[in-house]
């Protein structure tokens, strides 16, 4: 199981031959951080081939057409035939678009020149319903030969249920753009968590690994201990996977997001699941946070997702103010996770802390997190 660029994409850190090392470096680095008193790191059965949304680059060099991932702390596309995280047939369709770019003589993006069409591929996989989603990002609006190009996919590729062509015209270090032509399909896929069904497109925000995902949940429900009459919040929630899980066993959820778009997809999930105590709000995590508290509302739970730089000072002084008997933390950074729970120690005891392991073979940690409210 060895990957020839290992030591130059940046994607993993660690060898793909020896799991169980990756997992005891990974619990020293938190034991590290936290003492030893945290929970073993829980671990994946199989940890290959599990992410469920895989992007490759283009770059046209020496005259050929290349694509697959930047080495690290560059520009320069770096191939490799079997990417030992991402999943296979995701692959498989990735390389089925660069034969297809050559046949078709798309040109590739310059990013110095900015000139070309073709930027990048992004490939979302419905692990449960086997439905997959194929964006194509490109500079401009003008694809020649595009119904043509979309028939040659399907017959190469039928699981693709949607084909989208999303525009990012701009210098810019993101990978999509604002604007999107659907050429085939829906524009969207489904997958489903838990018994849950999610809807997701190519701007969701969707944990990359789907079985880890919900060991994920089951320690988030765990720790939140809900005996069904609590109401509770939860602050980052994207498009309502964990909002939509709890309110099965909680009274009722409040979920706030800052991106309008996924929390659309929040709504338009929970109608799926035809789940109707779960109240969605586009805003700024903190200032909502902070606006629950002016009101007195009472929340029994706050679960909390941030970001990696983890939560901001409105944020921390909201939960502080709000005074939920529980928060429960969920953190993809461990070193901004410390520094918060510095702030929300004033009030909370921290119970337990278990590391996840939703990234094997990366260096990256995902972490949950129980703080009690110290009642004086």
């Amino acid at each position: 199981m060895k990957c020839p660029i290992l030591n130059k994409c940046g994607g993993c850190k660690y060898s793909h031959d020896n799991y169980p090392y990756s997992l005891e470096e990974k619990q020293k680095e938190m034991e590290d951080l936290f003492g030893k008193n945290i929970e073993q790191i829980l671990g994946m059965d199989y940890p290959y081939y599990y992410r469920n949304k895989v992007h490759d680059r283009f770059s046209f060099e020496n005259r050929e057409v290349l694509m697959g991932k930047f080495e690290e702390n560059t520009h320069k596309v770096l191939e490799v035939d079997d990417c030992k995280i991402e999943e296979i047939n995701a692959q498989k369709i990735n390389k089925t678009i660069k034969s297809l770019v050559k046949k078709f003589k798309w040109p590739i993006y310059d990013e110095d020149r900015k000139t070309g069409l073709v930027r990048s591929t992004l490939v979302r996989v419905g692990r449960k319903t086997g439905e997959y989603l194929l964006t194509i990002v490109v500079a401009s609006t003008k694809i020649p030969a595009k119904n043509n190009f979309v028939i040659e996919v399907r017959k190469l590729h039928p699981e693709i249920k949607s084909i989208v062509f999303n525009i990012n015209d701009k210098n810019t270090s993101l990978i999509l753009g604002t604007k999107e032509q659907v050429a085939f399909g829906p524009g969207f896929i489904y997958d489903k968590l838990l018994g849950l069904s999610f809807r997701i497109s190519s701007q969701s925000f969707y944990q990359v690994n789907s079985k880890m995902t919900e060991n994920l949940y089951k320690t988030v429900l765990e720790f939140a201990d809900l005996k069904g009459h609590e109401v509770v919040l939860d602050a980052y929630c994207g498009i309502g996977t964990i909002s939509l899980y709890t309110s099965q066993f909680a009274k009722k959820v409040f979920g706030v997001e800052y991106n309008k778009e996924a929390i659309k997809d929040a709504i338009i999930n929970a109608k799926i699941n035809k789940i109707s105590n779960v109240y969605f709000t586009a805003m700024d995590a903190g200032q909502y946070i902070s606006r629950l508290a002016l009101d007195n509302i009472k929340i029994d739970v706050a679960i909390v997702d941030p970001a990696r730089d983890g939560l901001d000072d409105s944020a921390k002084n909201g939960l502080l103010n709000l005074n939920p008997e529980k928060i429960v933390y969920i953190s993809c950074n461990p070193v901004a996770l410390k520094e918060d729970l510095r702030v929300l120690e004033k009030k909370y005891r921290l119970e337990r802390l278990k590391p996840v392991d939703m990234f094997p073979f990366t260096n990256h940690v995902e972490t949950v997190v129980l703080m009690s409210r110290v009642d004086k």
